[in-house]
Order: C-alpha cells, then sequence, then structure tokens
C-alpha cells in the first residue's frame, strides 16, 4: 500500500502529446535490475555505472546515519530505485522539466525514482537528494517541515566519502545560493512557513529551494552570537514543530533567531568563500554482493508504468494496457490499471488480476481495498447509508470477503505493512478496536510519521478506551496530513475526548 500525500517533489500528471511515440525509445533501452541487500537498481544505466552508483548509495547510507534522527528499521525490504541515464528520458517519462527525482514511501517497498540533469551530471547528487527523503520516513516518528526536509536533502547530497572512509559533507554551491538569498520576490518567513509543501507562487522554483538549502546549512554550521552553535539546539526545534509549533515560532523560542533578520544574516554569513565543512570517519564498506539480470520488454514497461502512475496516470494507463494486449492474464498491470479508473471498472480489473493470479498478493490487498470502499460513503470511515448501491448485507459479505483477502496477503512476505494497515481499518469498522490495535500498531512501526497510519491508530485507541494514546496519535495527524479535511476530522476527534483524559 502507498501512503496516500506522500509523494515528495511531485510534477505535473498529465502528458499533452502522444505518449506512446515519444516513450518508446524508452522502454526499448537495456533496462536491468541490480540488487543488493537494501537496494533494488532498475536501470538503463552500463552495468559499471550502476555498480558505481549502487556502490556509492551504501556508503552515503553508512555515512549519513550519524546525521539523521532515529534509527534504520531492521525489517525494511530493500529500496526499489527506478534511475534514467537520459535526463530527457525521465522528463518525458514523467512530464517535468522541473524535477530531478521523487521518493513515494509504502508500507511495504518505497520507490525512487531520479535521473541526472541535461548535461547527464550530477546523478548521484539528484538520486542521493531523494534517497535522503526516503531515509528521513524510514527511520525517525519526528515529522520535518519541508522547508527543513528539502533544505536538508541538498545538504545532504554533497556529502562524499573516499577510498579510505573520510567522509565530507557541508560544501557549498556559492553562486546558487547568493542568487537565491538575493532573489527579492522571495521571503525567508515565506519559505520556513511552508508546513507540508514549499509555496513557489511567482518565485523562482529553484531559488525558493536554493534558499531551504541556504537555511539548513547555515543551521547546521552556524555559530549564535553568544557562540554557541545552533546545530546543538536544532532537535529542540524540530520536536517544538513536530508537536505543533510555526517554524517561526520554534526558531524564536529554541534558537533564539528573530526570523525578520534572518534573510539579512544570512546573506552575510554567504559572504564567506571558505566556509568550513564536516569532516569525519565512517566505515568503509565491504565489497558489494549484487545480483544483476536483464529485463524483458514487458517487464521494462511495467516497471516505467509503475513509476509513472503516480505523476503521469495517463502514459502509466497505456502502458499497461500494452501489456495486457501481449498478456491478459497480467495481474500486476491489471492492479495498476484499477488504480486509474472508476471504481466499477476498478472492481473489474482487480476482480481479473485475482482470478489470473490467486496467490497474488497485490491484487488481494487491491480487491480487499475496494470491497471495503464499496460499503463506504466516499471515504475510508464512512458509513453506509440510504442511497448507496451496497445493501448492509451485501456490504457485510464485501467486509467479510475484504478480512478474509488481507488475512490471506498479510501471511505473504513483503506485504504486512498494507496488509496489517487494511486490517486495522477494517477492524475498526467492524468494531473491534482491540484487533484495529495490535494491526495499526504493525503499520505504524513501519511509517511512523504517516500522519493517515496515526489518525487510524488514534481512533482505535479512543475506541478501546485508551485517550492518552488516542491524544497522540491524533495529534499527529492534526498537525500533519496535508489534507484539511483529514486534520479537521483528527481535531473533531480530539475534542470529543474530556479534557485531562
Amino acid at each position: 500500500m502507498k501512503l496516500p500525500g506522500s509523494i515528495v517533489r511531485l510534477g505535473a500528471v498529465f502528458l499533452a502529446s502522444c505518449t506512446t511515440i515519444l516513450h518508446a525509445g524508452v522502454e526499448h533501452r537495456d533496462w536491468c535490475v541490480t540488487s543488493s541487500a537494501r537496494f533494488d537498481l532498475i536501470s538503463d544505466l552500463p552495468r559499471d555505472e550502476a555498480l558505481a552508483l549502487l556502490g556509492s548509495l551504501d556508503r552515503f547510507r553508512s555515512a549519513s546515519s550519524s546525521l539523521l534522527p532515529g534509527h534504520a528499521a531492521a525489517d525494511t525490504p530493500p529500496l526499489k530505485l527506478l534511475v534514467f541515464s537520459r535526463a530527457r528520458d525521465f522528463d518525458r517519462t514523467f512530464d517535468s522539466k522541473s524535477m530531478a527525482g521523487f521518493a513515494r514511501p509504502s508500507l511495504d517497498q518505497s520507490l525512487l525514482a531520479s535521473g541526472p540533469d541535461r548535461e547527464r551530471r550530477h546523478l548521484h547528487r539528484n538520486v542521493f537528494h531523494e534517497y535522503t527523503h526516503y531515509l528521513i520516513r524510514s527511520r525517525a516518528a519526528l515529522n520535518l517541515p519541508i522547508w527543513y526536509e528539502e533544505g536538508l536533502a541538498s545538504y545532504l547530497a554533497t556529502l562524499s566519502v573516499d577510498g579510505d572512509g573520510m567522509a565530507v559533507v557541508g560544501r557549498v554551491p556559492y553562486g546558487y545560493l547568493r542568487r537565491a538569498l538575493v532573489d527579492p520576490s522571495i521571503s525567508v518567513v515565506d519559505v520556513i512557513s511552508g508546513r507540508f509543501q514549499l509555496g513557489t507562487g511567482d518565485h523562482q522554483l529553484s531559488n525558493t529551494y536554493g534558499v531551504a538549502w541556504a537555511l539548513v546549512r547555515f543551521l547546521h554550521h552556524a555559530e549564535a552570537p553568544d557562540g554557541s552553535r545552533y546545530a546543538g539546539k536544532l532537535g529542540g526545534m524540530l520536536a517544538a514543530i513536530d508537536e505543533g509549533a510555526t517554524s517561526v515560532e520554534a526558531m524564536r523560542s529554541t534558537l533564539g533567531i528573530d526570523v525578520t533578520e534572518l534573510k539579512k544574516r544570512l546573506r552575510r554569513y554567504y559572504e564567506n568563500d571558505q566556509l568550513p565543512v564536516y569532516r569525519f570517519r565512517t566505515e568503509s564498506a565491504d565489497r558489494l554482493a549484487f545480483h544483476r539480470r536483464c529485463l524483458s520488454l514487458l517487464e521494462a514497461r511495467f516497471e516505467i508504468a509503475e513509476a509513472a502512475a503516480f505523476v503521469h496516470p495517463k502514459l502509466a494507463y497505456e502502458l499497461y494496457t500494452a501489456i495486457i494486449d501481449g498478456e491478459p492474464g497480467h495481474s500486476g498491470a491489471l492492479v495498476g490499471l484499477s488504480r486509474l479508473v472508476d471504481d466499477r471498472q476498478a472492481v473489474e480489473f482487480a476482480e481479473r488480476a485475482h482470478r489470473a493470479s490467486p496467490d497474488d498478493a497485490n491484487a488481494k490487498i487491491r480487491l480487499a481495498e475496494l470491497r471495503v470502499r464499496a460499503c463506504q460513503g466516499g471515504g475510508v470511515g464512512g458509513n453506509v447509508s440510504d442511497g448507496q448501491t451496497s445493501s448492509k448485507s451485501s456490504c457485510a459479505e464485501n467486509i467479510a470477503d475484504a478480512i478474509s483477502l488481507y488475512g490471506d496477503a498479510l501471511r505473504s512476505p513483503g506485504h504486512t505493512g498494507a496488509a496489517s494497515y487494511g486490517l486495522g481499518v477494517v477492524s475498526l469498522a467492524v468494531g473491534r478496536p482491540d484487533d484495529a490495535v495490535a494491526y495499526l500498531q504493525a503499520a505504524y512501526s513501519r511509517a511512523p510519521w504517516s500522519p493517515q497510519v496515526n489518525f487510524y491508530l488514534g481512533e482505535a485507541y479512543r475506541l478501546a478506551g485508551d485517550p492518552g494514546r488516542a491524544r497522540l496519535h491524533l495529534r499527529k495527524t492534526a498537525y500533519w496530513h496535508p489534507q484539511q479535511n483529514w486534520r479537521d476530522r483528527a481535531s473533531r476527534a480530539l475534542e470529543s475526548l474530556a479534557p485531562g483524559e
């Protein structure tokens, strides 16, 4: 199950011209999957370049662990990466010329997509940036405001590790950051006010991200007027923001920074052409063990469609349809199509996928989702009402079927996160809050930052009679869900708890 509202650096969704012709070359590249213990790299990079990227990622993972909050989960599956060797292929696949990549978190296997810039440079740096988003979400329950997360990803993307294990981080692209900081249309206050997305308005997108990078680099390296380092107080600032404070309030209360003067201070700070970097030693990785095989045209088409579905559904639909034309029982493509059409067609595709591959856990989970949706008034947590197409009896059958499907998927390796989440939501719907707590705790262990998982876990605790834990999780949703209607739902649930509970 992919977590809603959690694509980082999402681009446009529809391509105006003929995608089939444009993408004929992309799917016919020499796509191969190179797998290590932590990564499944799907790429048209030559073998040596793919291995070099995997090695760089493994060194980056090891070195960055001391610079990130929290601890890595022990049971997460390998991260799937889709990496393009050509910027134009990435742009066409995702119908965007304004992003270099995105990370898509999941309760099971997360996805990262990236490519180089126009001059075929900075591939590793771009992948590092997106990988930082993944690491943040896989390690910590702390939610970060988007300006800090994007700035941190750009900051850590400068990290390098030499052959002796010496890591360096914090190199400064002076020209870029200085241009961003002198942009008269960009207010630092506006940038740090962004909680869920960097609002660009009429601003130049690149400069907005540049200000975020400049801010994070400053906070990690600069000294306060009293000689203390801001870095030592960052944990307090981020904790305050996580608990509901605005960035402006948290910076003032924990760092003593008056944000109205911050842009001037940043500009003075970056006048120095010799800003120090951090150097530290990290463990040198052993020789990387890997397995590599090249994909068939159908397999390559499917992997591209799976990634494109999140940001370019028109192309994904065409690719999935092309797969079905050649292999009508391809359950993965049928499941993919079920996510791109209306509910009636979605059920037809999901049922076809389940009939074609009865043991496919993804098909089970998708069909279970749709069985539950048939009993809801437009969203999870809804109620059957007059005028709904499902009667109470057929709804009971759908719920029973969903529980069976989720239960089967739960026993399938690699799908416990999504299946646990689904069972938790269904358990709430049928009035079993204690069961819901157990299932949703399993989902929470994989995505403690997720506002949606926190909402249902908070509701489960509320109905199970544990208002203290309910308040903890519902507040996370009220502070951090990117959609206002979900924040409102969490706020109403909090208000229903008696004061002092």
